[in-house]
């Protein structure tokens, strides 16, 4: 496999953690330069990490095989467009656009041109979630529930949009990908406005197909962080910590111990900790990347998964304001 020559457009917080990534990755890529509105911004961050500032996108996009995209999520679709029309690949963070329709726009318009094209979905390459996957592989899944809180932070988080786009995505994204594509049946959701003009805290619950559920909560008004998936199955439940990093597998056991002896007892249930190899998530997400674009493998986080979870979340929005 080849160094792909790749740049970063857009250099706010997650921007500024593809570059520090990309330059450590300089075996697989070469981090050709960085391109932002912001010229200070830009130039400090190319100094920083000895790469060129380019004056425009189209600059930038003439030196390279590949991008990301991580401007802000209503510049998403103007902005692909513009790579796109390049026959540059691309990597854009998450949300792929700000609705369904603009999604689907940007999706053929790399597809038209057999452009690569992966979302960003980071929790996809959280250790955790990787470890889950392997260990739900051959299991029997009826129900999920998920919790994805933070406390309130005006200045700290996305107010303009609804907590549903701002964080309840990733998790919806996650719970289809758990699903293994499962047919959704029904879509309900709820939410309330508490610090903001926007939805704050939301619920959504899904029906699969195979009679499975899910439950997912977000909230940007909580009083702790939290990160939680728990996965019921008709062998076991499974807990996964995504901020520890952490899996627990709870099996129930009905195991008589001792049976010959006076203090003889019944074990009901044995609880097993999952080791969890530390890894960063945007590094592993950097790598797959590399890996489609060198060898020709299936994108893992593609525009159809994307649109869906967009889909979902509008609808989740339309029901929390009482439009649907």
């Amino acid at each position: 496999m080849g160094r792909v020559k790749i740049g970063v457009i857009g250099t706010g917080n997650m921007g500024r953690n593809h570059v520090r990534v990309l330059h450590g990755l300089n075996n697989i890529y070469e981090l050709v330069g960085i391109y932002d509105s912001n010229e200070i911004q830009a130039e400090t961050i190319a100094g920083q990490y000895k790469t060129k500032k380019f004056d425009s996108v189209e600059e930038l996009l003439d030196q390279v095989e590949a991008v990301v995209l991580a401007v802000p999520s209503s510049l998403h679709k103007k902005a692909g467009l513009v790579v796109a029309e390049h026959g540059v690949h691309a990597l854009i963070e998450k949300p792929l656009a700000t609705t369904s329709e603009d999604a689907r726009v940007l999706a053929d318009a790399f597809e038209s041109r057999g452009l690569k094209l992966m979302i960003g979905h980071i929790e996809r390459f959280n250790p955790a979630i990787q470890e889950l996957d392997k260990v739900l592989d051959d299991k029997q899944i009826f129900y999920i529930e998920v919790h994805r809180y933070s406390p309130f932070s005006g200045s700290g988080r996305i107010t303009d949009t609804s907590v549903v786009e701002d964080l309840m995505i990733h998790d919806v994204d996650l719970v289809c990908h758990l699903m293994k594509a499962q047919e959704i049946e029904s879509i309900y959701g709820a939410g309330e406005c508490i610090a903001s003009k926007q939805t704050d805290f939301a619920s959504c619950m899904l029906k699969f197909s195979n009679h499975t559920h899910a439950t997912i909560n977000a909230s940007r008004v909580a009083q702790e962080k939290e990160r939680s998936i728990y996965v019921h199955t008709k062998e076991c439940s499974v807990y996964a910590d995504l901020l520890a990093k952490t899996l627990t597998i709870a099996t129930n056991a009905n195991l008589k111990v001792d049976d010959r002896k006076g203090n003889a007892y019944i074990q009901e249930g044995v609880v097993q900790k999952i080791f969890v190899p530390i890894k960063e998530p945007l590094q592993s997400e950097l790598i797959a990347f590399h890996d489609a674009l060198e060898d020709a493998i299936p994108i893992p986080v593609d525009s159809k998964v994307a649109i869906q979870a967009i889909q979902i979340c509008e609808q989740v929005v339309l029901q929390a304001k009482g439009e649907e």
